[in-house]
């Protein structure tokens, strides 16, 4: 099993907490940071290959990773044009392989049982959970028949529910929906979300709806959210 983790954004919602650090570096607590608590919850689990896509102070990532964590299989791949493309651009860069993936989001802060329920599923399968209210600016997913349809931000339909970019990929799910990254790079689309990509294939990419139903699983997009998390983790 590989894990992609996807941290070339530049977070500028954050201000002057990410003037000199990747948005995944900012502190939850003062031995903590969002990365570092990632990386601790799934190093439990039997990951080969921790992928992690660079862009913005690439170099202060990479360091702290070696620093921190030298133990870890690290592979970087940086990239060059983070400040004009979205993330679908990013894991265009990733080579191929062929093993079970596990795809989230470098702000993702989550609890050891959320990855376990993830990383445990026998499907490809996404997280969602129906005890929140849909959020405005976030991930919603459609669901039809147990498995995933749509997912997006701009979804608000009465069947929406929310829905956080932690996947478990099978690898014949995950080369379809890089096949299509490919198609959309290959097209200039790369301002996009990567599940833009994906919403054309779900006829044939089987993502099943794995509620967490309140465990813990948010992005840290701004000071309010990174407020919030504090506070639950306390």
């Amino acid at each position: 099993m590989n894990a992609i983790i996807l941290n070339s954004g530049m977070g500028t919602r954050l201000g002057e907490l990410t003037q000199n650090n990747p948005k995944s570096l900012v502190k939850l607590n003062e031995n903590e940071t969002i990365f570092s608590r990632a990386i601790s919850i799934l190093s439990n689990f039997d990951i080969e290959e921790f992928i992690i896509t660079t862009g913005y102070l690439n170099e202060v990532l990479i360091n702290y990773c070696e620093e921190n964590f030298p133990n870890i299989n690290f592979t970087f791949v940086h990239n060059p044009v983070y400040d004009k493309t979205n993330y679908i651009k990013s894991l265009d860069f990733i080579d191929d392989f062929e093993d079970d993936v596990i795809l989230l989001h470098g702000d993702l802060v989550f609890e050891l049982r959320t990855a376990e329920k993830i990383i445990n599923s026998d499907e490809s399968c996404v997280v969602v959970d129906t005890t929140l209210e849909i959020p405005k600016d976030d991930f919603k997913a459609k669901i039809e028949n147990n498995h995933i349809k749509y997912i997006g931000v701009d979804y608000f339909e009465d069947d929406a529910v929310s829905c956080q970019p932690f996947y478990k990929l099978k690898p014949k799910d995950w080369q379809a929906w890089k096949d299509n990254i490919h198609v959309f790079c290959n097209n200039n689309k790369t301002s996009v979300y990567a599940e833009n990509a994906l919403n054309e294939i779900t006829d044939k990419v089987i993502i099943k709806p794995l509620d967490l139903k309140g465990l813990l699983c948010m992005e840290v997009d701004n000071k309010d959210d990174l407020a919030k998390v504090k506070e639950i983790l306390k």
